[in-house]
């Protein structure tokens, strides 16, 4: 069974992202880090369960859009 959900009129499309972190109630990541995860497409989430989150290293070099799967259409 897929993670990814169908869409649902009048909520957010979920999908592999990437998000900045700008509060952390979890000593594990800080404000200004990058993470991963499956996330729904909106401006802003409050993620609660922080197990499913992977940090990411970022190298400059490597655009953001690579962490979210090989067939992510911006590459």
């Amino acid at each position: 069974m897929s993670k990814l959900s169908t869409p649902v009129p009048s909520t957010p499309v979920t999908e592999f992202g990437v998000a900045k972190v700008l509060e952390s109630g979890d000593a594990k990541f800080e404000q200004g880090d990058l993470i991963w995860r499956i996330t729904g497409r909106e401006e802003y989430s409050l993620i609660t369960a922080t197990h499913s989150l992977f940090k990411i290293h970022h190298d400059p070099n490597i655009p953001l859009s690579y962490h979210t799967g090989i067939l992510d259409a911006d590459k």
